[in-house]
């Protein structure tokens, strides 16, 4: 049987990025399109770093990052420093549809490759640059590393224990981040080039790809008037709350303790553990009414929070201590407990939902053809599957096929016009002029909740979408009852991390529940071209709203679901949110000091890795509709997306035994490589401070040295190479701790940088005079209904041509339902009435 098509196929990609930003041409390449990864004749810088089969650095055709970040590529071999080589280059811009390229890497951009010289040659291109800090502003020149980018981002500060400095993840992520970031902006680009022949330049950072995965964290000091800080394996922003990591007897597990339907059911099945153990109860927990979700408001109203949060630690403590990871797993899948073991890599391999859904891909790398498990497809297209499993290229292994099918000439080849099939009735037609929006005229239903779901309806919205949000009084979503708040007082319409997440949409009150409240809601989904949803499987089944039912009111319907595990499988039912994923997939394993228990990465830290391949899937498969007017469900696991971005600490383990784990802030390729204290300074609501330094090569640690003043202790020759330094880490930390502890932050960042990679750690409250995102117009203030002017995250990539933005303050709660039953849906005034009447719909209730 011939192969499924590939939402993409008619696409090419250049691609000369280099190892931080491989993964946004791997997700184009998934997703189909043909990805020409161009390597100067030594090869990509990237083949020769990091980790490799076997631990043979010898062999750069054993890199395990290249093996994975450039799966389904090709290579072309290029020196684009001779005339032959760009003219070879000239001729694939030509008939290319988008370049990606990290304009720092020489090696891989010449300067006189610029996206205007680029963009000249093939108007309809889409350039993406990608870099640490955007292309133009007050950062650009800095030196950076993953540690500095964490630093910056306000992550580090919101992640590790309070008696120690903050942290990063132990294995590099800010640059994985931002390259999926930057498939999701390409890609909105690359739909509009599709629609109107426009190419444009994307310039994607990762600066602000970073700060948006530190969830509510940013405005919380300008709505609260304080700051957030770290607490291990508790939550900065309820820290009246349980922790959540706690040993077991061969690991440790994540447990969100609360009361409420949602997580009574675990406080309970806690009890009768503990009643079987022969464990005592105690009496604040024996008494309470664990599905009542304002008991823990007024325990804490009459003084006894405390006692409450020590009584549940400990009994927790107490009833894991005796059980398995696995067998505490198996139960919380039974009970409807909020609970995950913090897998290790080795764990993810024996893990029974990815087995059972084939996640595991299977391809043969590297000159010997050594068999490699990697992980495989990261959303379920219906129509369009993904094209895992291919491996990655050889060095210009497909120079000579490339080039020989290449057109020679200056007129540009619109390849992806030669695509056939019928054009979709609700979808714009071509033009030759620019649409006002990618996604302008496109009609969005977002009944997703809480994280991931919002956030990718709201990139459609950002783009020009007119995306309609489902709310309900007395179902609100969660983060409609957390902080911040403005002023610190709660309600229903005041909080800025549900505003956040669904700034430029649409709000409509709406009852699932009610029989009058579903026939909205199918007329819903008939109006629209997508559909996004983020409830587990069983729940839209119950209510007849899944895919089935809703394709039968609108064939053409594009439908998204995102929920922990996936849509099928033995644990496609399972609740939670991100911080579970985060302990599931493995990244709490690798956080924390070596010494200690793992800690928790800061907030829901997959919600924000799974929205981006979200986007990139959603985005694919509309592009793939205005093309041939085929509809289709999409089956996102937040678990599966989530690993994406752990490739290259999986194939370590398979092929070297290496289980990546927490390691504080150091890094094996580089030294020093840590946190240290400085002097307190501004107003004081971010209390202490701290400076990152990374030196990752040796001119950059001869340059510390010089700003230190070249102290003996630091100009002893052994001391000159990565591993003399390795050799006395702790030495340098304590000597680097006692020279920053004299100074502010500020002032060693202006004098560090840029000879060294360093950079202050910031509060969340800070990033927003941070003058590099200040430069960006990262944080627009949109004027809400009931909270006024309030900041909000922008747009972590800019457009040239159709940039995005946040249109419009977040909705109250039924604040635009007359305007979508009437103007969007055709509802008359007495069939609306009829609605508020049997209370089906709802309106304004603030």
């Amino acid at each position: 049987m011939p192969a499924e098509p590939a939402a993409l196929a008619p696409y090419r990609v250049l691609d000369l990025t280099d190892v931080d930003g491989w993964l946004c041409g791997k997700v184009l390449a998934d997703l189909g399109a043909e990805v020409i990864k161009i390597e100067p004749p030594d090869g990509d810088p990237g083949r020769r770093l990091g980790r490799f089969a076997n631990d043979d650095h010898s062999d750069p055709e054993a890199n395990l990052t290249w093996w994975f970040a450039n799966a389904g590529k090709q290579s072309v071999v290029l020196d684009l420093s001779s005339k032959h080589g760009k003219d070879h280059f000239q001729a694939l811009v030509q008939e290319a549809d988008v370049v990606l390229h990290s304009p720092a890497s020489r090696a891989l951009t010449p300067a006189d490759l610029t996206p205007t010289d680029l963009l000249r040659q093939n108007p309809r291109l889409v350039v993406t640059s990608l870099s640490p800090f955007g292309l133009d502003g007050p950062y650009t020149q800095l030196a950076t590393t993953d540690l500095v980018v964490a630093a910056l981002s306000g992550l580090m500060w919101l992640t590790g224990d309070p008696d120690r400095p903050p942290l990063r993840v132990s294995t590099p992520q800010t640059a994985r981040l931002a390259a999926a970031e930057a498939a999701v902006h390409t890609l909105v680009a690359l739909h509009h080039a599709s629609r109107t022949g426009q190419g444009q330049h994307v310039d994607a950072a990762a600066l602000p790809a970073n700060v948006r995965a530190i969830m509510n964290a940013g405005p919380f000091r300008a709505l609260m008037g304080w700051e957030m800080v770290r607490m291990g394996s508790g939550v900065p922003y309820a820290p009246g709350r349980p922790r959540h990591i706690y040993r077991c007897a061969d690991g440790h597990v994540t447990y969100l303790a609360a009361l409420g339907p949602l997580a009574g059911p675990g406080v309970d099945k806690l009890r009768r553990w503990a009643d079987a153990d022969g464990i005592p109860v105690p009496p604040i927990l024996r008494d309470l009414n664990l599905l009542d979700a304002g008991g823990w408001a007024r325990l804490g109203a009459e003084g006894r929070g405390r006692e409450l949060v020590t009584a549940l630690e400990q009994l927790a403590e107490q009833v894991f201590a005796g059980r398995t990871k696995a067998d505490l797993y198996r139960t919380a899948l039974q009970e409807l407990m909020l609970l995950a073991p913090v897998n290790t890599v080795a764990d993810l391999r024996d893990d029974e939902q990815l087995a059972a859904r084939c996640f595991w891909s299977s391809t043969r790398e590297g000159t010997e053809g050594r068999g490699v498990i990697v992980p495989g497809p990261w959303a379920r297209l219906a129509a369009t599957p993904l094209r895992c499993g291919a491996r990655s290229p050889r060095l210009g292994e497909h120079t000579e096929k490339v080039l020989a099918n290449t057109r020679s000439g200056t007129t540009p080849v619109p390849r992806h016009a030669e695509s056939t099939g019928p054009s979709p009735s609700p979808s714009p037609s071509p033009s030759p002029s620019p649409a006002p929006d990618p996604f302008g005229g496109l009609k969005v239903w977002d009944m997703s909740w809480v994280g991931v779901g919002p956030l990718t309806a709201r990139y459609l919205a950002d783009y020009g979408a007119t995306v309609v949000r489902l709310d309900n009084t007395e179902r609100a979503d969660v983060l409609r009852v957390n902080p911040p708040f403005l002023g610190g007082v709660p309600g229903i319409n005041r909080s800025q991390f549900y505003a956040d997440f669904n700034a430029s949409k649409l709000g409509i009150g709406l009852d699932l529940g009610n029989p009058r409240g579903r026939e909205v809601a199918l007329r819903l989904a008939a109006w629209a071209d997508v559909v996004v949803e983020s409830f587990t499987p069983h729940t839209l089944r119950s209510l007849e709203l899944d895919y089935e039912r809703l394709r039968q009111v609108n064939p053409d319907l594009v439908m998204l679901s995102t929920c922990m595990q996936g849509q099928t499988g033995p644990r496609r039912d399972y609740r939670g949110f991100g911080q579970l994923m985060g302990s599931l997939s493995g990244f709490y394993e690798m956080t924390g000091w070596p010494d200690r228990d793992p800690t928790m990465v800061y907030g829901a830290y997959t919600d924000f890795i799974c929205q981006r391949f979200c986007a990139s899937a959603l985005i694919a498969a509309i592009d793939h509709r205005r093309r041939t007017g085929q509809g289709q469900h999409i089956d996102v696991a937040q678990f599966e997306a989530a690993l994406q971005v752990l490739g290259p600490e999986v194939l370590d383990f398979t092929f070297n035994g290496r289980v990546a784990t927490r390691h504080g802030n150091r890094d094996p390729y580089a030294a020093p490589h840590g946190v240290y204290p400085c002097l307190p300074e501004g107003d004081g609501l971010a209390g202490e401070r701290w400076l990152a330094i990374a030196c990752t090569n040796d001119t950059q640690w001869s340059a510390l040295v010089d700003q230190l003043g070249r102290p003996a202790w630091a100009t002893e020759a052994t001391l000159s190479t990565l591993a003399g330094r390795k050799a006395v880490e702790d030495l340098i930390d304590e000597r680097l701790g006692e020279w920053t502890s004299q100074h502010r932050a500020s002032d060693l960042f202006r004098q560090l940088q840029p000879s060294v990679a360093a950079a202050p750690v910031q509060a969340p409250g800070e990033l927003i005079e941070d003058p590099q995102l200040q430069h960006l117009g990262y944080w627009p203030v949109l004027e809400h209904t009931v909270m006024g002017p309030v900041p909000y995250n922008g747009m972590q990539a800019r457009l040239s041509l159709t940039p995005g933005r946040a249109r419009k303050a977040a909705p109250c709660v039924g604040e635009d339902s007359l305007m979508v039953l009437v103007d969007l849906l055709g509802y008359d005034e007495d069939e609306v009435a009829d609605l508020l009447a049997c209370e089906a719909v709802e309106i304004n209730v603030d």
